[in-house]
Order: structure tokens, then C-alpha cells, then sequence
């Protein structure tokens, strides 16, 4: 069901087949000169008849669309080669659009590996060929023109500043309009679940850091309404803010209680100790994506702690071990 979120802007549902996300909201902004889409779905047949069954009954001229990829994630940039094909122009952040052509052109097979034995996982309860992230990828490189914060969009009347929300990506941007007091938020902001902030190496060290900064900022700015890429639009911006940085201080607060003085702890260690809303008896029944999900958040967790001196972070035979600090 297609529903008009906002004078010229559209939303629908495309099926995320096999993810426990389910869904992803396809956003469109129909202006005069030119249509917009906000992120695409997976690589998938199923996402690409559903997307463009959407786009047909908007009436979009695909001569007249350009496609914005908020960040690098396949469920947001996956069908981006097929619009390519049809010479679309296909915006993204220069952080996240070396990271998408990279993991198109050849998927990083090693750093996987090299994650999996830092947080002390063994690779290959994980499944890595059948990661979405592999699967469901564009399948060519895409000629992805720079959209960078700081930088100003249009569309018709509305005039979007792109800003910076690192924090789920290193890369991560939003289109926020402040006259209209509404911003397309990508995976940013989401309700009812939390982003996923997932470990992104050293380096962009301490990424829930700059998550959490990310969300003081928006705090900040005048907000009525948020259109988030999965699950509902947020017509309470500010008060769901305030939740997610509830979240994630209850959730330091819980690794710090799994953690007893005087031992040190993987990042499996703790991840297995602490709670996840998740429909499995234990750790083991895991599905390997959702193994993966929370083990790179936990490590977030831990690596903040220690950015704060409440952790101590030490690495051998190349697995990372945390230790209260007094």
C-alpha cells in the first residue's frame, strides 16, 4: 500500500527476504523536474518486482529519477545497478560509496575472518557465503556521484542539507529540511528497534561514541517528523531520540554487570551473557546473521567503554579482551 507520508512524498514496503529486518520503507519524492528514491531494497527478485510494481503505480519516469543511498548496507543499496543501467544518477557519501564498490567488486572475505577471530568467534559458525551481504549485493560498480554533508539537495521546494549520521555507517548520511522540520533518516533513528552499531575497526574508532553524538545533534535541530527506513515513520523525532540514548546506556550498564574484576572477557564472552530480543533458547541457536549482529554490537559497546576508561583493551594471539578497570 502505497500512502503519501507528506505533500509529494511517498512511502511503500519492499519484503526484505530472509533478514529479520522483514521490511524496508521505499521513500519517493515527487517533484516537477525530477523524482527522487530514497535507497533501494536487496538484489533480489522479489524486492526489484515489489520496488518497481511501487514506482509504476507513483507513475515514475525513470528517465527522470535519481536514486539517493543514505548508506552502504545491501538492503539499501542493492538494487542500485539496475537503476544505473537505466542512467539514473546514483548519489551516495564518499565514505560509504568506497565501501560500497569495494564490497561489490570483491567482498572482503579477509577482514571477515580477522573480525570474527577479534571478537572470538570461529568463522565458520557464520555462514559467510550466504550473508546477505554477498548474496543480495549490486553486482557491478556503481558510478556513484557524491552527496556529503554540507552539501545541499532540491527538490522542487524542498531543500535538504545533507548532514552527517555516523554512527550504524561511517559514512551515513540524512536529507533534513529544516523549513519543513523533517529529515529522511536511513537506519539513524528507527522505531520500535534500535539501529545496529556494529564495530567498524580502528579505523573509525569508538563508533557508539559518535553514534550517540549523532544523536545530540539531531536533538538539536528543529524536528517534527523522521522517515525511517524500516518500520514506522516517526512523528515523535525528539522523544525517540531520548530513547535510543536510553537504550544504549541501559545497555552499557548491562555489560558492565556480565563483566566480574579481575577477568578478562572476549567480546563472544559477553555477547552470550547479555540479553537479545531474539526468539532462541541460547547463543547456539543463533541464526549466523544474528550471531554476527550481536557480537559487532557488543564489541561497540565494550570499545566505548574503554574510549571512557572503564575498560581495559588488550588484544592477543588476535582476539580482544576486556577488563573492568579497578
Amino acid at each position: 500500500m502505497i500512502k503519501e507520508v507528506y505533500p509529494k512524498v511517498y512511502t511503500f514496503s519492499v519484503d526484505l527476504p530472509e533478514s529479520p529486518l522483514k521490511q524496508i520503507n521505499a521513500y519517493v519524492i515527487k517533484g516537477n523536474d525530477k523524482t527522487v528514491l530514497v535507497d533501494t531494497a536487496f538484489h533480489h527478485d522479489l524486492c526489484q518486482q515489489q520496488l518497481l510494481a511501487g514506482l509504476n503505480e507513483l507513475e515514475v519516469d525513470m528517465n527522470h529519477l535519481e536514486v539517493i543511498l543514505t548508506h552502504l548496507h545491501v538492503d539499501h543499496t542493492g538494487l542500485a545497478d539496475y537503476f544505473a543501467n537505466l542512467g539514473c544518477p546514483i548519489y551516495a557519501s564518499d565514505v560509504d560509496g568506497i565501501i560500497i564498490n569495494k564490497n561489490i567488486l570483491e567482498p572482503d572475505y579477509q577482514n571477515f575472518i580477522d573480525t570474527c577471530r577479534h571478537y572470538g568467534l570461529d568463522e565458520h559458525e557464520m555462514d559467510w557465503a550466504q550473508s546477505p551481504n554477498v548474496l543480495y549485493r549490486c553486482k557491478q560498480a556503481l558510478p556513484l556521484r557524491p552527496l556529503n554533508p554540507g552539501d545541499t539537495y532540491q527538490v522542487d521546494d524542498f531543500s535538504f542539507k545533507v548532514i552527517d549520521l555516523i554512527g550504524h555507517t561511517p559514512g551515513h548520511i540524512g536529507l533534513y529540511d529544516k523549513e519543513k522540520k523533517l529529515i529522511f533518516s536511513g537506519d539513524t533513528i528507527l522505531d520500535p528497534i534500535s539501529p545496529n552499531i556494529c564495530y567498524w575497526t580502528d579505523q573509525t574508532p569508538d563508533i557508539l561514541g559518535s553514534y550517540l553524538n549523532t544523536l545530540t545533534r539531531l536533538k538539536d535541530l528543529e524536528l517534527d517528523l523522521a522517515f525511517a527506513a524500516h518500520r514506522q515513520v516517526i512523528k515523535a523525532p525528539k522523544q525517540r531520540l531520548d530513547q535510543l540514548r536510553l537504550h544504549h546506556q541501559e545497555r552499557l550498564n548491562e555489560v558492565l554487570a556480565a563483566m566480574e574484576p579481575g577477568r578478562d572477557y572476549s567480546v563472544k564472552d559477553v555477547a552470550t551473557q547479555i540479553s537479545w530480543r531474539i526468539k532462541a533458547k541460547g547463543w547456539q541457536e543463533f541464526p549466523p546473521a544474528q550471531k554476527w549482529f550481536a557480537a559487532g554490537e557488543t564489541m561497540a559497546h565494550l570499545e566505548h567503554l574503554a574510549s571512557l576508561s572503564i575498560l581495559e583493551m588488550t588484544e592477543d594471539q588476535q582476539v580482544f579482551y576486556f577488563r573492568k578497570i579497578n
